[in-house]
């Protein structure tokens, strides 16, 4: 019996020890966890654990405001909310998709858009769903709120364009930071999703209109409700900026250009300040607050009068007959016109085996420099570019800014061309023609400019020489555009009896029925040269179905003795300056001199 007793306790304890085994395994298994867990991921768990209940929070700064050179609000901005989503409160991604769609009307495409866009972010960094909520939306969020504690409302400054479409090209507008610009130090602090300058004085000057943001660290319970706040930095509003453009002139420029294609740019020729400044055709900058979607984006890129381009700096022509006075100008320099040289125009001449046209093939008779330019007779310029050749034409050209930007504020601005035998063989990689001197003398040929470029060099020669920088920032917040030497100003070797000269045959032009007089102002002493650039050859044109118009140009000033206004207008296959761009610059002139200008005011510095 006791042996008995004694096998069997044997054998309860050799299953003991069985069980024994498996078990101490277990607890080791669970130790080394629990180990790894608090001691080696602890702080990792601890943190993710934290942001379970704290949640940080973005309050997004409104931009600074943009006013016009006489404190009226161009661009500020609105109160609005965005819907967000916050992934690390998403229990069900499926549902939450359907919420949005269903509920909410979002494109389900647009959401997976945004889901895979914010794939390599963190899980507790939200992203914006729905831009611009209307209060039916929020009243659904909130009504959902149990369900869906991963969507929710937040406010967001909107920018606002108060007058759509009127100089959209130099304000700009706004667009989401890229994932290349992220990485850049451009934008030091900014987070994905967020908006910035993209165009214009947006882009230009985004660092000082764009602010600093703020933030707010908050408790939240089990379905994201805030129960406290426990810090809290309040946002900092952009920089306010005052611009030179005139609202008024702006208004008219735009109205005057409507249903054209092209531009008109006015400036003071003392100091460079952008009083103006429309392309057209135009677009709402507006559109671009909320995110703009694909389809209108690629409408507005597809374009064939590409409206999002900036023509004033971004599209550069043959200034046709404009650049006489930057002949004319070249021709005092070198000493060739002291003596008021008269040339006889019988309609036509030849040079270097081929024969030129005057536009009035029945000539002018004997003209020197002020009714040349009055006339715009091509065979005057003709002979004084045989004269000077291309080498002094390009020389002179080149001091007044052309072939070159003309250092305005404003991104994307182009540099046109300004030819000479050495850009030639540069750029083609053949020499430089007498013949083609010919062409270049009357603003035709390979020589193309910008209109502000074109602006700036004909205020530097009607003004003795003061070649000024085009500018739209007037002053800033927190800037220093106040400050001397901030807008660089050069003087050129132009007498001021030769300036007088170039004065007065663009007086004739506009005043003695000249080829400009659709410019003239009744009591005013407007002065402006026109310019046809021509598109295609005149056969060439007899061979198409549907002729292309040549560019219209106009480029002028008042007042005679003390020039204070500025303009150059461009009308893209307007025909004739006289006819279409010329009557344009008469109402910048008329608003200016009627209704702007300070009493008082005679021009003097």
């Amino acid at each position: 019996m006791a042996l008995e007793q004694e096998s069997n306790r044997q054998l309860i304890q050799r299953r003991l020890n069985l069980f024994r085994i498996p078990v101490l395994l277990i607890f080791v298994v669970l130790g080394a966890r629990l180990w790894q867990l608090q001691i080696i991921q602890g702080s990792e768990y601890a943190l993710k654990a934290e942001r379970n209940r704290i949640r940080n929070i973005t309050l997004v700064a409104p931009r600074g405001n943009i006013l016009d050179r006489n404190g009226v609000p161009l661009v500020d901005s609105r109160p609005s909310f965005d819907v967000l989503l916050y992934r690390e409160d998403m229990k069900d991604r499926a549902a939450t998709v359907r919420f949005l769609t269903q509920k909410l009307g979002i494109d389900p495409e647009e959401v997976e858009r945004q889901f895979e866009r914010h794939r390599g972010t963190g899980l507790y960094r939200p992203f914006i769903v729905k831009e611009d909520a209307q209060m039916k939306d929020i009243s659904v969020i909130e009504a959902h709120r149990r369900d869906h504690p991963e969507i929710k409302v937040v406010p967001e400054p909107r920018r606002q364009y108060r007058y759509g479409t009127l100089a959209a090209h130099l304000l700009g507008y706004l667009g989401e930071i890229s994932e290349e610009e992220l990485k850049s130090k451009r934008f030091p602090g900014v987070e994905a999703g967020r908006l910035v300058g993209r165009s214009g004085v947006e882009r230009f000057y985004d660092r000082l209109l764009a602010g600093k943001d703020g933030r707010r660290q908050v408790l939240v319970d089990s379905v994201g409700r805030e129960v406290g706040i426990l810090d809290e930095s309040e946002p900092v509003i952009g920089g306010e900026m005052r611009l030179t453009l005139d609202l008024r002139l702006q208004v008219v420029a735009e109205d005057a250009l409507r249903g054209k294609v092209g531009v008109v740019a006015a400036m003071d020729p003392r100091n460079g300040e952008i009083l103006a400044l429309a392309s057209s055709p135009s677009f709402d900058p507006n559109s671009f607050s909320r995110r703009i979607s694909g389809s209108d984006w690629n409408e507005l890129v597809r374009h064939p009068d590409r409206p999002m381009q900036n023509r004033a700096i971004q599209n550069s022509h043959s200034p046709g007959s404009i650049f006489k006075l930057i002949m004319a100008g070249a021709g005092f320099g070198a000493g060739m016109l002291d003596n008021d040289p008269a040339v006889v125009c019988r309609g036509g001449a030849s040079y270097y085996g081929r024969v030129f046209h005057c536009a009035n093939r029945s000539g002018h008779g004997a003209l020197r420099l002020e009714q040349a330019i009055a006339k715009s007779c091509n065979i005057y310029f003709y002979e004084l570019g045989r004269n000077l050749g291309i080498e002094r034409i390009s020389e002179f050209a080149r001091s007044l800014g052309l072939g070159s930007p003309s250092g305005i504020d404003l991104p994307g601005e182009r540099g046109g061309i300004m030819p000479s035998p050495e850009w030639k063989l540069e750029t083609r990689g053949a020499r430089w023609y007498p013949g083609e001197t010919i062409s270049v003398a009357i603003g035709q040929g390979a020589v193309s400019t910008t209109p502000v470029q074109l602006l700036r060099a004909v205020s530097a020669l009607v003004t003795a020489g003061r070649l000024v920088t085009p500018h739209v920032l007037l002053r800033a917040e927190g800037d220093a555009a106040d400050q001397p030497g901030r807008w660089p100003v050069r003087i050129l070797p132009i007498e001021e009896a030769h300036a007088r000269k170039i004065r007065q045959g663009m007086w004739e032009s506009v005043n003695a029925w000249g080829t400009g007089h659709n410019a003239a102002v009744p009591g005013e002493d407007i002065c402006g040269k026109t310019g046809t650039a021509q598109v295609v050859g005149k056969e060439a044109r007899e061979r198409m179905k549907e002729g292309l118009e040549d560019h219209a140009w106009f480029a002028g000033f008042g007042s005679r003795d003390h020039p204070e206004i500025a303009v150059v207008v461009f009308v893209e296959h307007g025909g004739s300056g006289g006819g279409a761009a010329a009557p344009i610059a008469r109402e910048i002139f008329r608003t200016y001199y009627l209704n702007l200008r300070s009493p008082g005011a005679d021009g003097n510095d």
